[in-house]
């Protein structure tokens, strides 16, 4: 489905007129984000007993790059779900980060003529922004944001069900404490970002301003979301600073590209991080391609999306943030401590195929 920028404009304005009756519970109880977690870290010992109606949940997401995030977050909704024997539906859309922001919005009003009661949804941009806000002014679905964990300040207290993900600027702090300590003061480095939006200004920026007192930047690009593009960028800045004692990544794809670049010039001993701790990079970590890699305890993110919507079709308050574990992988750690945040990483999706 092809739609002009008039016709997403008038069919959203349609949807927000059409809103279906308000679905609400008073809430007896408020759940804090303590308590959330540990419903997040145990094990669901008994199903917390079959719903009569499925729970329809409709998921839009960038999904279609290398790094296995996305999946992983529905295999391990999907898994927590049936542990507590909830009855559900689910409506799942991918499209490419960056380059179809056309093909997400024509994916989402499609999912929402299906009037599902929750909607998962990212946002790296201002148009996904302002999409999530006439969103917001419906009484359904309800909706949660996944791998941002600020909340916007502009939505003031119209804000979503919950925001889930893994804290994009902690993440990027963990990194600047590793490079800080791997390598002395003044060392040259080059920084990769995304695209341009939330997830580079928080994991690459940020990065920039704990290192800036402490290394040298001698060069930065922009991508556009691709193995492809990184790798291009990755070439020209090393042909022209080849004294580059690091690279800094802020994605999978991006770490990978940066790793093809610097296969193509014979494999100079040049250190690339991973972000996200996925297959794909933890492959590449084993095959001592990445010398260290910030990894997400992933399934942590499904998990929280479960109980986000089994507590609220209980009537709980629910915390309005959520933000995921992370871990730094070293090349000098045992592989028992490895094999040991694996399973911890992927508690649902560890055989995803």
């Amino acid at each position: 489905m092809n739609l002009s920028g008039w016709a997403r404009l008038l069919l959203f304005s349609v949807l927000l007129a059409l809103g279906s009756l308000p679905l609400t519970v008073q809430a007896e109880d408020s759940v804090s984000l303590d308590r959330f977690r540990e419903y997040v870290e145990r094990s669901v010992d008994a199903p917390s007993g079959a719903n009569k109606k499925p729970i329809k949940i409709a998921i839009v997401y960038p999904g279609l790059q290398t790094s296995d995030y996305w999946l992983r977050s529905i295999k391990a909704l999907q898994g927590r779900l049936d542990d507590h024997g909830l009855a559900y539906e689910l409506d799942v859309r991918f499209s490419r980060p960056y380059i179809q922001q056309d093909l997400q919005e024509s994916q989402l009003l499609e999912v929402l003529q299906n009037d599902p009661d929750y909607l998962v949804y990212t946002i790296n941009s201002d148009r996904q922004r302002r999409v999530v806000e006439y969103l917001l002014q419906r009484e359904r679905p309800k909706v949660i944001i996944q791998n941002l964990t600020q909340p916007v300040a502009q939505w003031f207290d119209v804000q979503p069900l919950m925001y889930i993900g893994f804290d994009h600027a902690a993440g990027a702090r963990k990194l600047a404490q590793f490079y800080k300590r791997r390598y002395p003061k003044g060392t040259p480095f080059g920084l990769l970002y995304w695209d341009k939006g939330v997830v580079s200004e928080q994991r690459g920026d940020v990065f920039l301003k704990e290192v800036e007192r402490t290394h040298q930047l001698k060069a930065s690009y922009f991508t556009d979301a691709s193995r492809i593009s990184a790798k291009h960028a990755a070439l020209k800045m090393l042909r022209e600073y080849p004294d580059i004692r690091y690279i800094y990544a802020c994605a999978t794809d991006v770490s990978l590209g940066a790793l093809d670049a610097l296969r193509e010039l014979g494999d100079p001993p040049i250190t690339v991080n991973g972000w996200g701790g996925g297959e794909a990079e933890l492959e590449m970590f084993r095959q001592q391609k990445l010398g260290v890699v910030l990894m997400r305890m992933n399934d942590q993110n499904g998990i929280a999306m479960a109980e986000a919507i089994r507590l609220d079709r209980l009537g709980y308050q629910i915390p309005l943030v959520f933000s995921g574990e992370f871990e730094v992988l070293t090349q000098s750690m045992e592989e028992g401590a490895l094999e040991h945040l694996l399973e911890r990483a992927f508690r649902y999706s560890g055989g995803m195929p």
